[in-house]
């Protein structure tokens, strides 16, 4: 079953949900915190502790048999009954405390073992079905979310059933609470165990016939992100595994804490996982799981610093505060680095290899931490028989796993995924309110119902400029609403960054939409330097479409793209479209090529544009000849007041530029030129002696002094009074161009 539709999806996402529910329950009263709590109740020793908690590692060696179980079979069948039989399987270890109780403590225990065992073993055998149906019911576009989802509501389960379990705990802690406890774990493991058998059968992640385990293994192996991807998992598997083992024992033999305060602790590091489920859930499928493997990895060594330390305290309730905050801590980076890292794994391998390299996967991942479990508990006993003390015991063994993760985390920036975000860029993420609150509208936006509600949320989600947003937003790119589409590329044009895929999209768009929204696409092109949409660009400059026109001379200018400088003038002079005029004007001054100067000068001898478009020329010019000392303010208040623009001028005006006159004689032929279109001929020489401009352009401006048809635009006699003024050209016209897309 390959595709299904997507209310149906929905509809197995729920059942799933509720069949995780009831199976996190039971798992948690059957597994992990309480036969550990069990057997040191029944006088257990470390080894013994290490050894029950390596099971649940050990578990995943059984899964290359239910591969061969389900040749001719439906995983699901599998998966179900093997479900039903584990649970089943835990019916011995209710014989325990009886055991205990007629003075055979060692069947006690090996009774709890024996039932932890079989528990274990069809675990495993059953678990060949699981990551085919966690992929299948993810999907691909959202299958963070759901796996961020499936952790979210395990947490939870565990915390409700840790809370209820420390309660019950610290109301009877003798062998008759833990047999309750385990009983109602494999009733409710039933019960949850009979909804399995509803799903459909993941088909197309079924191994292809007459494959093997050793084949695709090897296949995988020839894959370096495979491969890598496991020299990472081994070692951080080890380091989870020990971790989550001892920190219950930690609390119980360093700070004395009981069964029930125990339980309590294990709330606070289900807490830890929820709040990394929710994280996740907003993070994962936009940042993708490579770069928060390494975050997760990272936060991983932080927690197992102040546990390696395990300082002594006065008082009580320092004691609850300290040893809440690190189980908090734990759980968050433990769940976080594993769910991060299956997800990773899903992103890497092919369907049609999923079961068995889950297989693989699992192996490793349950060796690992088999081995740090049982080899923590041996390293305990050891140090204790040559009198190191419990407290120093437990500092050298988290020392140890702290070395061991710091090394793995180092690894993890082999791993390849060229479609994420960076290690920097995701811790930015996960602290930035700004981020945090846009993938908030974006969560909105999926469940939007109309084209007004899309626009809204939209626009809010580019007021926030969030790099994450970019998956979302691209397929608002082709929405039918041309409203939407506006307001997606403005939203894309806000970001700080764009990827090269949604650039080539981008590009496409830009090709495909003239008389729309082409110009945005243009225009954000340029603003990224996508270098792959020149041709496309130099194409628009002869589209009819004067919006893309001025967007791509604009984009041209930014990418430097200079062999387009001469169709731009081309442009320029032969256009009457104002809006076209002014973006050619604006290119020309980026560029800051001063060749382009008799170009611009010329267009002003026109009487059709409107007054606006003279202002853009005129500032234009000024740009390419370095700004004439900051004759943009002059000559904004210039259209405002002329008389004290002027007045602005002379007091910018250095002494010694007069022309031959005196300097009171000067300043009034000037006033006389911009306010009355006389004395030219003083402007003209004024400007010819001016060293600063280049020759080709002073002869220029000099002769546009004299010439009667350039004289009746007021702003360019102003300008031409400030060239013959002196006021500075500062840099070269090729820095000042650099300097002005910069800027822009």
């Amino acid at each position: 079953m390959d595709r299904i539709p997507k209310t149906r999806l929905e509809r197995y996402r729920t059942q799933f949900q509720t069949f995780n529910a009831l199976n996190s329950f039971s798992f948690m009263l059957l597994s992990g915190s309480i036969p550990i709590l069990f057997a040191m109740n029944l006088g257990a020793s470390g080894t013994y502790i290490g050894i029950l908690g390596s099971l649940n590692f050990i578990t995943f060696i059984f899964m290359p048999i239910g591969r061969r179980i389900i040749r001719g079979r439906s995983m699901i069948q599998v998966f179900g009954w093997s479900w039903l039989l584990r649970y089943w399987g835990m019916i011995p270890a209710i014989g325990a405390p009886v055991a205990v109780a007629l003075g055979a403590p060692y069947l006690g225990l090996t009774l709890l073992l024996g039932g932890s065992l079989l528990f274990n073993i069809f675990r495993g055998i059953g678990m060949i079905g699981n990551n085919p149906l966690m992929a299948f019911l993810g999907g691909k576009e959202s299958r963070g979310a759901f796996l961020s989802n499936v952790h979210i509501v395990n947490s939870i389960t565990s915390i409700i059933t840790s809370a209820a379990t420390a309660y019950v705990l610290y109301r009877s802690s003798g062998n008759l609470a833990f047999v309750v406890l385990i009983i109602t774990g494999i009733v409710t493991g039933t019960i949850g165990s009979t909804m399995l058998l509803r799903f459909p059968d993941p088909e197309a992640y079924r191994p292809a016939e007459g494959s093997s385990l050793v084949q695709s293994l090897k296949e995988a192996w020839t894959d370096t992100a495979f491969r890598h991807f496991v020299y990472v998992l081994a070692p951080l598997s080890f380091t989870a595994g020990t971790a989550r083992t001892f920190l219950l024992t930690h609390a119980r033999a360093l700070y004395d804490q009981s069964s029930g305060m125990v339980m309590l602790y294990s709330v606070f590091f289900n807490i830890g996982i929820v709040a990394m489920g929710f994280l996740l859930r907003k993070l994962m499928d936009r940042l993708g799981p490579k770069p928060l493997y390494t975050v997760f990895s990272i936060i991983s060594v932080l927690a197992m610093i102040p546990i390696a330390a395990s300082p002594a305290f006065g008082k009580p309730l320092a004691v609850i505060v300290f040893l809440g905050s690190i189980n908090f801590l734990a759980g968050f980076a433990i769940a976080g680095q594993e769910n991060a890292g299956q997800a990773y794994f899903f992103s890497i391998v092919k369907p049609e290899h999923m079961v068995d390299l889950a297989i693989i996967y699992f192996i490793i991942f349950g060796l690992g931490g088999a081995l740090g479990s049982a080899s923590g508990g041996l390293l305990l006993d050891a140090l204790a028989t040559t009198g190191v003390s419990t407290v120093m015991s437990y500092r050298i063994l988290y020392l140890a796993l702290l070395g061991i993760t710091l090394l793995a985390t180092i690894g993890t920036r082999s791993l390849s995924a060229p479609d994420s975000a960076s290690v920097r860029e995701s811790i930015g993420v996960m602290f930035s309110i700004r981020d945090l609150k846009a993938i908030g509208l974006l969560e909105r936006l999926v469940h939007s119902g109309t084209a007004g509600d899309d626009v809204r949320i939209i626009r809010q989600v580019g007021s926030y400029g969030s790099a994450v947003s970019e998956r979302e937003l691209l397929p608002y790119v082709s929405s039918p609403r041309f409203e939407v589409r506006v307001e997606a590329l403005l939203a894309i044009e806000s970001l700080n960054r764009v990827s090269p895929k949604a650039l080539r999209l981008l590009s496409a768009e830009m090709d495909r939409t003239h008389y729309s929204t082409a110009y945005l696409c243009a225009r954000i092109l340029g603003k990224f330097n996508w270098r792959e949409a020149l041709p496309s660009l130099r194409a628009a400059i002869h589209t009819d479409d004067y919006m893309l026109q001025g967007a791509a001379m604009t984009a041209l200018a930014r990418l430097r793209d200079e062999s387009s400088v001469p169709e731009i003038e081309a442009l320029a002079e032969a256009t009457r479209n104002p809006r076209a005029l002014m973006s050619a004007s604006s290119a020309l001054e980026a560029f800051g090529m001063v060749s382009s100067v008799p170009v611009l000068v010329g267009i002003l001898k026109r009487s059709n544009p409107p007054p606006f478009v003279y202002d853009e020329i005129v500032l234009a010019i000024a740009g390419i000849l370095g700004g004439l000392g900051g004759f943009y303010r002059l000559y904004s208040t210039w259209t405002r007041d002329p008389q004290e623009a002027l007045d602005d001028l002379f007091d910018l005006m250095p002494t010694g530029t007069h022309a031959g006159a005196n300097e009171a004689d000067f300043r009034q032929s000037l006033g006389n030129f911009v306010l009355q279109s006389k004395d030219g001929v003083v402007v003209a020489k004024a400007i010819a002696e001016r060293t600063a401009l280049e020759p080709g352009i002073s002869i220029v401006l000099s002769e546009a002094a004299l010439d009667g048809e350039l004289a009746n635009h007021g702003g360019f006699r102003f300008f031409l009074a400030a060239c013959a003024a002196g006021l500075p050209v500062s840099g070269t016209s090729e820095h000042q161009g650099k300097r002005r897309i910069l800027e822009d």
